[in-house]
């Protein structure tokens, strides 16, 4: 008898690991406090200052985004730090045709802030812009009665487009090579 409830307990339980395991097949970045989607890093940059950081970011920004002005919305020299609401399109997945319709703009928060040797970057607060305020987490619950299979195609739209950026960043603020800077000429 012990045997049996053993293994019916045992199957249980790893059944219902699948399941909890399935709630969100996204690869995503979840902060564990705040639970927003979230990529950070600091970044190593020895020997450079922070105001060299901190103005290699600030061309990063004003070159990267074209509407750098509307996207910053905090620029502090002092404190060394950048923060910018930017937003990109997502489109829905291909139709049999292999046309992809547009789903709309994503928005997030992204924060630079750079120390001697060192910056740190920050992207979160994505939020799909909508009537109200829709947080691309909710793409990840799938027991969510709003929920269709195009979310999970959001989120590797999100991933893709966030793996991009990262790699522009760090390669333009950490490197030797300055940046051109549109504003400056």
């Amino acid at each position: 008898m012990n045997k049996i409830f053993s293994l019916s307990a045992y199957l249980f339980l790893i059944s219902f690991a699948g399941i909890a395991q399935k709630k969100s097949t996204s690869s995503l970045p979840v902060d564990s406090i705040t639970h927003l989607i979230t990529y950070d890093e600091v970044v190593q940059a020895p020997n450079v200052s922070a105001d060299i950081l901190y103005n290699r970011a600030l061309a990063w920004f004003r070159n990267y985004y074209k509407n750098s002005g509307e996207v910053i919305r905090k620029n502090d020299i002092t404190e060394h730090v950048i923060v910018g609401k930017p937003r990109f399109k997502i489109y829905n997945p291909a139709d049999k045709d292999g046309l992809k319709t547009d789903a709309g703009l994503v928005q997030y928060t992204i924060t630079v802030s750079a120390r001697d040797g060192r910056f740190k970057y920050e992207l979160t607060e994505f939020n799909w812009k909508q009537n109200s305020y829709y947080k691309a987490e909710r793409w990840m619950d799938k027991k969510d009665q709003m929920y269709t299979k195009a979310y999970d195609d959001y989120l590797k739209q999100v991933d893709e487009y966030v793996q991009a950026l990262v790699s522009d960043l760090k390669n333009s603020v950490a490197n030797d090579k300055p940046v051109k800077d549109k504003d400056k000429w």
